[in-house]
């Protein structure tokens, strides 16, 4: 008998935890993404440095 090939993914959902598949598709869903582009934009959310203000941008009183 012949082995089996272990099946490639041709996206990155492949290397997604359970929960980022599901918040991705769910994201999908609702804004008429594919799941690979959902993913893609959560990943970069997450990514991204959050902005604080600047302590000289803070109002005084």
């Amino acid at each position: 008998m012949a082995k089996k090939k272990d099946r490639q993914a041709g996206s990155g959902i492949a290397e997604a935890s359970r929960a980022e598949i599901l918040e991705a598709t769910y994201f999908a869903r609702k804004c008429g993404l594919t799941r690979d582009e959902a993913l893609q934009m959560i990943r970069e959310a997450h990514a991204s440095p959050v902005l604080k203000p600047a302590e000289s941008e803070k109002r005084k009183h």
